[in-house]
This record gives C-alpha cells, sequence and structure tokens, in this order.
C-alpha cells in the first residue's frame, strides 16, 4: 500500500514538473512572437513616403514615393515573404523570412540579422498590401490608406511534439504622408 501511494505520488509530482515545462516554454513562444509582431507594426505603421525612390528598389525599378515595396517573391506560394519601407528615423529596413526559415530584419541594405530566438522556427510568412495579394507596391497613385497584412505560420515543439500557429495582423500607416 505505501508503495503504491508513492508510486502514484512520483507520477503526479512528475506530471506537474512536464505540465510546468511546457507552458514556461509556451509563454516564452508567446513573448518572442508578441515581441516581433508589435516590433514590425510599430516599424510599418509610422513609416514614411519614400519620396526619391532610393530604399524602394525591386531589380532595375524604383519606385518614388511609394509607401511600402513587398519583397522576396515566393513562387511556390504565389506570396512575398518580405516587406520594404523607410522608417521615421529615414532608415531604409526590410523585415522578411529567410530561406533557412529565419525570419530577420535589414536596415539600409545591410546582411540580416535574426531577430527570433533560434529556439523557435517561422515556417511561412506573408505579407499582403491593402489586403491584396497581387499587389507588390503601395504608392501615391494608389487611392487607398497604406495596410500591410502581417500572416506567419510558427513552427514549435514541447517533448517531441511539433505544433503550428497561425498570427495575423493588420496594420495602417499612422500619419498619411500623401
Amino acid at each position: 500500500l505505501f508503495t503504491l501511494i508513492i508510486d502514484v505520488s512520483v507520477g503526479i509530482f512528475v506530471s506537474i514538473i512536464q505540465r510546468q515545462r511546457n507552458i514556461i516554454q509556451e509563454q516564452e513562444l508567446i513573448n518572442q512572437y508578441s515581441y516581433i509582431i508589435e516590433y514590425m507594426s510599430r516599424s510599418i505603421r509610422t513609416a514614411i513616403k519614400d519620396e526619391a525612390g532610393n530604399c524602394l528598389v525591386s531589380g532595375e525599378t524604383s519606385y518614388p514615393g511609394g509607401h511600402y515595396l513587398l519583397t522576396r517573391y515566393d513562387s511556390d506560394s504565389n506570396s512575398y515573404r518580405g516587406i520594404k519601407f523607410i522608417g521615421k528615423t529615414g532608415m531604409c529596413y526590410e523585415f522578411f523570412l529567410d530561406t533557412d526559415g529565419v525570419f530577420k530584419q535589414s536596415k539600409s541594405g545591410a546582411a540580416g540579422q535574426a531577430i527570433l530566438s533560434e529556439k523557435f522556427t517561422v515556417g511561412s510568412a506573408k505579407f499582403l498590401l491593402n489586403g491584396n495579394s497581387s499587389l507588390q507596391v503601395v504608392s501615391e497613385s494608389s487611392n487607398f490608406q497604406p495596410r500591410v497584412t502581417i500572416l506567419m505560420k510558427v513552427r514549435t515543439s514541447f517533448d517531441g511534439v511539433q505544433k503550428d500557429r497561425i498570427l495575423q495582423t493588420t496594420v495602417s500607416q499612422r500619419n498619411l504622408n500623401i
């Protein structure tokens, strides 16, 4: 009887410890992705128009007067995995999902820096302008207030079980400078 009580008690204790570890990992995931979504949203919301077309460049094409430019076209998903814009400080920013599954940020054309812990991977990232999957740039010729939708599929692994989470937010420009 004593052995049975000890076995049950140890089993309950081990179960509680495993559950606590999963909760801590889940909280870390929520903190990481809340930070990324908030950081990107704040940057995108305060973006300014690229008057000269020095930042919003795709190949040989420049988009002067543009607000946002989608980058890194993925033909498999028929979507863009990155977005370029000028931040409120006048610096050219790009947020993108690299081909190795690392979500990065680039400032003024420098090499991309990971902005997420290596513990978590982004399965996919999509950026949409004004809810349109075929629109690549929002410029002053567009008669809409620029809106950027960010969709990310996050992969986590807790105790060998992989889970996918989908995050989505839409951000509109705070100060419309048209």
